[in-house]
């Protein structure tokens, strides 16, 4: 996986630096959620902003599980937890990809591109998020889960559904765009809270019983 991720990070790098000359002198770097264009930056900064990202998360995915207090707990999830971290630099890579080509095809909509790269996100998480053993950085970190392993492992497998259904909804707006600010945004905020509460809910009744 780790040599995967590098290959992203390389070909994410060499794309920007050989579409230079084609690019226009500022790029787009923020869109709002009706597609619009609300951040520029110089194309000199621009090319090298999401491969040093790509770069410092290949590094910090390295280090995280030695400052986790629960780190002999990622022996448990090893293969999941370096699949989870190509999802995230594959995700970032696609972003990358993203701003070139709307830079060189500014009349194209962003938002189908959006809504495809955030659906799969979502989808891929949700089908390992259900396999994350208790850790600091990474899940439904609520103070009853990492308090109560049965907790935890019951949030998560449920908090896979709840990635996984917001992914197919993200997905499906990608071709309706179809009151995307509600949708997408309700998807992504369901998928964080409902299984907030649902922790909760465990850790209320478990108490009650």
């Amino acid at each position: 996986m780790k040599k995967i991720m590098i290959l992203l990070f390389f070909l994410a790098t060499i794309s920007g630096v050989v579409l230079y000359p084609q690019l226009p002198s500022k790029l787009p770097t923020h869109w709002n959620i009706y597609g619009q264009i609300d951040s520029y930056m110089p194309k000199n900064i621009a090319i090298w902003l999401i491969p040093g990202l790509i770069l410092l998360m290949i590094v910090g995915f390295q280090i995280m599980p030695a400052l986790d207090p629960k780190k002999e707990k990622y022996k448990l999830f090893r293969q999941e937890w370096e699949i989870i971290q190509l999802i995230f630099v594959g995700f970032f890579s696609y972003l990358h990809g993203i701003i070139l080509y709307l830079s060189l095809n500014p009349t194209k909509n962003i938002r189908p591109l959006m809504f495809i790269g955030f659906g799969t996100l979502f989808i891929l998480l949700g089908n390992y998020l259900s396999k994350v053993r208790q850790n600091y950085f990474l899940g439904i970190k609520t103070p009853w889960a990492l308090s109560d392993e049965d907790n935890w492992n019951k949030t998560h497998r449920f908090a896979s559904w709840c990635f996984v259904i917001a992914g197919v909804i993200i997905l499906f707006e990608a071709y309706f765009i179809w009151l995307a600010p509600v949708v997408v945004f309700a998807s992504i905020f369901s998928a964080a809270i409902i299984p907030t509460v649902y922790s909760y809910l465990i850790f209320k009744n478990k108490k009650l019983s």
